[in-house]
């Protein structure tokens, strides 16, 4: 009578751990974990690109997108060097609009999802090429928790900007109270890391 071989059990389960750990990838490395942060959007174009980009239409970040996808990961390690572009908060906000902001001395920087169409091949963003998606969120960088409050006559709006220290995504929301002619809009740190880019409207569309 054969006896049974006993194998001690942290010996199955180095095994286990090494199974479910082993990697699909054809180099033989891990696949790489989703970031956490995610940007969602139509059916991509061939050629279509994601960039992040300044007010000024500068990008900090660019990511080429399999034609057809309709979301990406995107890694935020790859712009946590832009803190030096953060500016006062107050000199974002509207020129004649009457704004409290605090801390005063609070800077912050205000990034903008784009998505384009490389239509010569040259990789970079050329004139005519940027499709017409957009969103209200923001990739935002506080230097502190901030607030800032302030109102706008065109468009009739009282915005409050509430945003957390750090990088994180400024989430937009504006609604019209009953009977009013002023919008309330605020644009605030939002714990989910998504954005959507739809098409374009305007900051009083929710």
């Amino acid at each position: 009578m054969k006896r049974a071989m006993w194998i001690p059990a942290v010996a199955l389960l180095g095994a286990a751990l090494t199974a479910c750990g082993a990697s699909s990838s054809p180099t033989g490395g891990r696949p790489p974990l989703p970031s956490g942060v995610e940007v969602r959007f139509p059916a991509a174009p061939a050629g279509a690109y994601l960039s992040l980009v300044t007010d000024g239409g500068e990008s900090v970040y660019q990511l080429a997108v399999p034609t057809g996808k309709t979301a990406v990961d995107v890694d935020p390690l790859k712009w946590m060097n832009q803190t030096d572009r953060a500016v006062d908060a107050a000199t974002l906000i509207p020129a004649g609009a009457s704004v409290t902001v605090a801390p005063a001395a609070a800077k912050v920087l205000l990034l903008e999802w784009t998505m384009w169409q490389d239509r010569n091949a040259n990789g970079t963003l050329d004139v005519g090429e940027t499709l017409p998606l957009m969103t209200h969120d923001r990739v935002a960088y506080a230097s502190a928790a901030v607030t800032a409050d302030f109102r706008t006559l065109v468009p009739d709006m009282r915005q409050r900007w509430n945003l957390a220290q750090g990088w994180t995504r400024a989430e937009h929301y504006v609604y019209l109270p009953d009977g009013s002619r002023t919008y309330q809009r605020s644009l605030g740190t939002a714990g989910l890391q998504r954005y959507t880019l739809h098409e374009p409207t305007p900051v009083t569309s929710q």
